[in-house]
């Protein structure tokens, strides 16, 4: 069989047959749609999550060191707003 005869049997069938190939390839295109809908958005938003099997730990030493930080700035920011200069309009 040569490629001519393969395209006009196909043609012939489709041609005869659209009614019934049309409705395949809308429900094969609703299939199609649906089987990505649920993998990339149903999933995703309802699918468990896991949970983790550590808890977060704060680092004492690190933690320290900020508090001391702010704690620094902060009387610096008290030093200065307690601070009495001379009023210049006297």
């Amino acid at each position: 069989m040569n490629f001519k005869n393969i395209t006009k049997s196909i043609t012939d069938f489709l041609a005869k047959n659209w009614k019934k190939w049309t409705i395949f390839v809308i429900l094969a295109m609703v299939i199609y749609v649906g089987i990505v809908a649920y993998l990339y958005v149903y999933k995703p938003l309802y699918a468990q999550k896991q949970v983790s099997p550590f808890q977060l730990e704060i680092k004492n030493n690190i933690y320290r060191q900020l508090m001391d930080n702010y704690a620094q700035k902060q009387q610096i920011i008290d030093k200065i707003n307690n601070k009495s200069y001379l009023d210049p309009f006297k």
